[in-house]
C-alpha cells in the first residue's frame, strides 16, 4: 500500500512539473530547430562516384541500372507551424551577403544537410513546411549573394528560367549520352545523365518556361518544443529513387535534362521523396 501511494505521488508530481514546465515558455523566450536533409536511393545510402563510372550501384523498379555523381538541391522559406497556433517563418533576403533564408544542400558536404533555425518562438511544433527551388523574389532580387550568386557557384540559368532547384546526374547503364570534349579540360562522359530541374514562372506565350519551384509540407507525427536550451531536430530524409520510379524513368531516352519544361515531370514528383523518418526533441546528432 505503501508503495502505490508512493507511485501515486510521484506521478502527481511528475505530471504538475511538466505541466509547470510547458506553462513556463513565454512569449519572449526563443530557441533553434535544426532540419536535417539525409539523401537516399531507396534504402541505400547515397555514394559519389566519378561521372562515367561503369559501377552501377542502384536499380529503379523498371530495371534501369545507375549511380550518383551529383546531388543537390535548394531548400528556402522554411515555415514551422504548431497544434496550438504557434508559427515561424524564416528570415528571407535574397540580396544578403549570406543570402539569408535559402540554402544549397549538397550531398558529400556535410556541412550542408543540417539547417538550423535561430530565433524560433518557444512553444510546440509538429509540422514544417519549405520550398524547393527559388522563387521569384529570390530571382528578381539582382544582386543575389550567398549561395544564390552565380560568381560563387549558384546554379543561376538565366532571367527566364531563374535557378535549378534539384539536380541529380550520374551514369546509367541505358544512357546514349556520347562522349562530348568541350575543351579547356572539361569534358562529358559517355553513359552519363544529368538531370536539372528548374524554372520559376510559367510564361502564357512561350510554353518551354514553366514553374517547377514545388513547396513541401511534412507532419512530424508527434511534437516537439523549443525553448531556451532546446534544440529540436526533424530528420527529413530525401529518396531521389522514388523520383524515379514515379516518372519510370528511362534513361535511353531521357538523359539531358537542362531547361524548365523538361524538367516538369520530376518536378510533378518532388513532393513525394521527402519524408520526415523521425524527429529529436533536443540533440545535435544526426542519427
Amino acid at each position: 500500500m505503501k508503495f502505490l501511494k508512493f507511485t501515486a505521488i510521484l506521478s502527481l508530481t511528475i505530471f504538475l512539473w511538466s505541466c509547470d514546465n510547458d506553462d513556463s515558455l513565454s512569449p519572449e523566450e526563443t530557441g533553434s530547430f535544426q532540419v536535417y536533409f539525409d539523401n537516399k536511393v531507396g534504402s541505400n545510402e547515397v555514394n559519389l562516384t566519378a561521372p562515367g563510372d561503369k559501377d552501377y550501384q542502384y536499380e529503379t523498379a523498371n530495371g534501369e541500372k545507375f549511380n550518383v555523381s551529383m546531388l543537390g538541391y535548394y531548400v528556402s522559406k522554411i515555415v514551422l507551424e504548431g497544434p496550438n497556433g504557434e508559427y515561424y517563418a524564416d528570415e528571407m533576403d535574397a540580396s544578403a551577403a549570406d543570402s539569408k533564408g535559402y540554402y544549397h544542400v549538397m550531398e558529400g558536404e556535410s556541412a550542408t544537410a543540417n539547417i538550423q533555425i535561430e530565433n524560433v518562438p518557444a512553444g510546440t511544433y509538429d509540422r514544417v513546411t519549405f520550398t524547393i527551388g527559388v522563387e521569384e523574389d529570390g530571382v528578381q532580387e539582382g544582386a543575389a549573394g550567398g549561395v544564390l550568386d552565380p560568381a560563387n557557384g549558384g546554379w543561376f540559368w538565366n532571367w527566364n528560367a531563374g535557378y535549378i532547384g534539384f539536380a541529380i546526374e550520374g551514369t546509367a547503364e541505358n544512357s546514349q549520352q556520347e562522349y562530348v570534349d568541350w575543351g579547356n579540360g572539361a569534358s562529358t562522359e559517355e553513359k552519363t545523365f544529368a538531370l536539372h530541374v528548374g524554372g520559376w514562372k510559367d510564361v502564357a506565350d512561350n510554353e518551354n518556361f514553366v514553374n517547377n519551384v514545388r513547396t513541401v509540407t511534412l507532419d512530424f507525427g508527434t511534437t516537439v518544443t523549443v525553448g531556451d536550451g532546446l534544440s529540436p531536430m526533424a530528420h527529413v530524409v530525401t529518396d531521389v529513387l522514388k523520383m524515379f520510379d514515379a516518372t519510370n524513368i528511362d534513361f535511353n531516352t531521357t538523359y539531358s535534362v537542362h531547361a524548365p519544361k523538361a524538367g516538369a515531370p520530376f518536378a510533378n514528383v518532388l513532393e513525394q521523396i521527402f519524408v520526415v523518418h523521425h524527429v529529436h526533441q533536443s540533440t545535435s546528432s544526426h542519427d
